[in-house]
């Protein structure tokens, strides 16, 4: 895949949801997206997701993509994809209102933005080290505080760590009572190693906070089952984000569960 084209098509987009809503920035994979590996990851606040999906789909339009399917049956979470004909594939941006570690919100916008930054091609982003601190307890560990060696080189944990402490010390504060303990887990993982008392003591924490919110615990449950039967999330989730089958099927299929945006109702009009 030509990387230079998928950056252009997505920069502007990215640029002008910045512009819209302050509160609206990536936490992670910004990078990898715009090489044309995997979703974007941003955070916005659920009162902005309605304008956000215009916005996508202004974008969509104008980019002969679409239509546009819009996904919110995961509590906290708005999966928005656009369908590419050219490839029979979707071109996905996920907008989180909260975001959970071992079922613990362990961050809403308003917590995110302090770590927020301007990104020189001009969109908000999360500064490098917390990014770091986001990959490493959402794809760099397994359960019972077991390194993912495949998720830690994969999303470049440890470079995203090593390039800033500053924001390894910031973002370890959404922690807390384990800050100290993710602060040891993240400077060991920089340097290529692996601190499991530490991440155990992170993990804990976690659970803990879960357990003390059962309703959100619930949620989480619920949002496996969905994944499973949500057409537009099957694609995301099971079929690496391929639109298989005839794809006027799908579209309809994606809008008897879900939503779809714009004036296509066909993949071929």
């Amino acid at each position: 895949m030509n990387h230079e084209p998928m950056a252009a098509l997505w920069l502007p987009l990215l640029v002008r949801l910045t512009e819209r809503f302050p509160g609206w920035g990536l936490w992670k994979n910004g990078d990898a997206a715009l090489q044309g590996h995997g979703d974007f990851d941003s955070m916005a606040e659920e009162e902005d997701w309605d304008a956000i999906i215009e916005e996508f789909s202004l974008w969509a339009a104008a980019n002969d993509l679409g239509p546009v399917a819009a996904c919110r049956h995961v509590k906290g979470v708005l999966f928005l994809a656009a369908f590419d004909a050219a490839g029979s594939r979707i071109l996905e941006l996920d907008v989180n209102s909260r975001k959970y570690f071992r079922g613990w919100t362990v961050f809403q916008p308003q917590q995110l933005a302090p770590l927020m930054e301007m990104d020189d091609r001009g969109f908000r982003r999360v500064r490098p080290g917390a990014e770091g601190v986001i990959l490493l307890t959402q794809n760099g560990l397994k359960w019972g505080g077991r390194p993912d060696p495949d998720g830690l080189e994969r999303k470049s944990v440890a470079q995203f760590l090593d390039s800033d402490h500053d924001g390894i010390l910031e973002s370890a504060k959404l922690f807390r009572p384990a800050d100290k303990a993710l602060v040891r887990a993240a400077e060991s993982a920089a340097r290529g190693d692996w601190d499991r008392a530490a991440m155990l003591t992170v993990e804990a924490r976690a659970v803990l906070g879960a357990l003390a919110s059962p309703s959100i615990l619930a949620t989480r449950v619920r949002a496996k089952r969905v994944k499973k039967r949500c057409p537009l999330l099957v694609t995301i989730f099971s079929d690496g984000r391929e639109v298989r089958g005839d794809p006027d099927t799908w579209i309809k299929r994606v809008a008897s569960e879900g939503e779809i945006h714009g004036t296509e109702t066909s993949a071929h009009e």
